[in-house]
């Protein structure tokens, strides 16, 4: 589930995703994310697009080095 689904009030910029319940929740998420193959990360945002407010979210993932 992304994470905007798993904490929604918990907006993008929110200390709560570098500390407390998001921290770990987000690290997971995005090992997760990046173990995918390419088509299956595909078919994930397709089927969860991010919101406006969350725009750019997966481009982060998937650039990170």
């Amino acid at each position: 589930m992304p994470l905007w689904q798993k904490f929604p009030e918990l907006p993008k910029s929110s200390a709560g995703w570098r500390m407390g319940k998001g921290e770990d929740y987000a690290s997971e998420f995005f090992k997760w994310f990046r173990a995918l193959t390419p088509e299956d990360q595909g078919v994930y945002m397709d089927k969860y697009p991010e919101p406006v407010s969350w725009a750019g979210y997966y481009d982060i993932i998937l650039q990170w080095q």
